[in-house]
């Protein structure tokens, strides 16, 4: 009689790194449900307690949080991990003996400090949670002052027109839709950007789409070859074969292709004035063009709904075309100019996110990046603000440095020192500084 065969023991750490592979594209259920089998082996368990936590369950990774430590009792991040999922289950005061042991192991942690501060503040405990989250902007604030607030990357609005209507967009608030930036503003742009040290060049702004310009691959050409890693944001329509075949010799670090969809009626019914058809027939062969190139082709997809819904159906109609680069985030506000979601009462901003327990943080696109407009105008939020409510100066007039040394930008900086913008356009109605 034949010996039945044992059963092959799962290889854990195949496993772990196709877990890992699917939570670098943003699969994260599915992460779970592959490491779900492993319970019991620590690292899966961290994994997937951290996975949880980032998902909103946070009973699942307080079990799983709770039984590492018995293992592995002063992990550090277990230990966060587990007040992180206290909170976020409405038991602050379980929370505050493991941050207080967190803070005094890592006194100069931002992230330790603003989960005291959430903490201590849901606790009833004001004080001391103001303390610990005016330390934690501190925190996230001094690298900029280090540099003396000079920025480090550079939003560059070449195209305010726009030719769409997209629905995650704020393009009704719009005071204009038109102009291109010349080339002596251009040049400033380049020779400000270089004074500053800047490396990074993003072709970027709150409203434009940037292969309307006229002379784009002048613009693009000319800052490669002064050595900037230049990436570009698309909605793809502006595109011919012709200029497909000349995208791919620019020689630019990204190029990001805005879409979100699977057929016909998810993407027109976001992307308002865009044919499915032709973006997939223009998105395949931009892709196709840059494949091997120095180029990285990424799409990224705003999810308006039920964010892991629209993930996996946008990322599955894009890998039976062929494309598998794809980042999807959920729709932000657009610096307030947006609707979407629900009004948080606490906070007094519209959003899709669960922002209940967050707070207010300095905004990291402030603190490294200006916008500069077509006409030289520069703002303090190069993603959102398209009629220059956040304007700081001009370049054809002063430098980068000098403009954020001002005393405009100084004001919004000492606002989000203090944890307050509400007298701040567009930033006091943002949902992007609340995670």
């Amino acid at each position: 009689m034949k010996k039945a065969a044992k059963k092959k023991a799962p290889d854990s750490a195949a496993i772990i790194a196709e877990a890992q592979r699917l939570m670098d594209s943003q699969f994260l259920t599915d992460a779970i449900a592959l490491l779900e089998p492993l319970d019991g082996n620590p690292e899966a368990d961290y994994r997937r307690a951290g996975l949880l936590l980032v998902l909103n369950r946070p009973a699942e990774a307080e079990i799983l949080f709770r039984r590492l430590l018995t293992i592995v009792p002063d992990h550090l991040d277990t230990i966060v991990g587990l007040a992180g999922s206290l909170v976020g289950l409405g038991r602050p005061r379980e929370a505050l003996p493991l941050l207080k042991h967190a803070v005094q192991v890592l006194p100069n942690s931002g992230r330790i400090a603003y989960l005291a501060g959430v903490a201590l503040e849901e606790a009833g405990l004001q004080p001391e949670s103001e303390a610990q989250l005016a330390k934690a902007r501190a925190l996230v604030i001094a690298p900029a002052e280090r540099r003396n607030l000079v920025p480090y990357e550079i939003y560059v609005q070449l195209s305010r027109r726009c030719n769409l209507h997209c629905t995650m967009c704020g393009w009704e608030i719009w005071k204009d839709n038109s102009g291109f930036m010349e080339e002596p503003v251009f040049e400033r742009v380049i020779a400000e950007a270089k004074a500053c040290g800047i490396k990074t060049m993003h072709i970027l702004a709150g409203q434009g789409e940037p292969f309307l310009h006229p002379r784009i691959f002048e613009c693009l050409e000319r800052a490669v070859a002064e050595g900037f890693e230049v990436g570009i944001v698309t909605n793809g329509t502006p595109f011919t074969p012709q200029r497909i075949e000349r995208l791919a010799k620019v020689g630019l670090a990204y190029l990001q292709f805005s879409f979100a969809g699977w057929d016909a009626e998810s993407y027109e019914s976001v992307y308002v004035g865009a044919k499915f058809d032709k973006a997939i027939t223009t998105m395949k062969a931009i892709h196709k063009a840059l494949s091997g190139t120095k180029t990285k082709f990424v799409v990224k997809a705003v999810a308006l709904g039920d964010w892991q819904e629209n993930l996996h159906k946008t990322k599955a109609f894009l890998a039976t075309q062929g494309i598998h680069q794809v980042y999807t985030v959920q729709a932000n506000n657009f610096g307030g100019s947006v609707q979407s979601g629900q009004l948080h009462e606490r906070h007094g901003v519209w959003t899709l996110k669960d922002i209940d327990h967050h707070r207010l943080m300095p905004c990291r696109i402030f603190l490294k990046a200006v916008g500069v407009f077509c006409d030289g105008t520069v703002t303090a939020c190069g993603c959102y603000d398209s009629n220059a409510l956040l304007k700081i100066g001009n370049i054809m007039d002063q430098g980068l440095a000098e403009i954020r040394n001002g005393e405009t930008y100084r004001r919004i900086l000492d606002g989000f020192r203090k944890g307050c913008v509400k007298d701040v356009p567009m930033c006091g109605k943002c949902d992007d500084p609340f995670g």
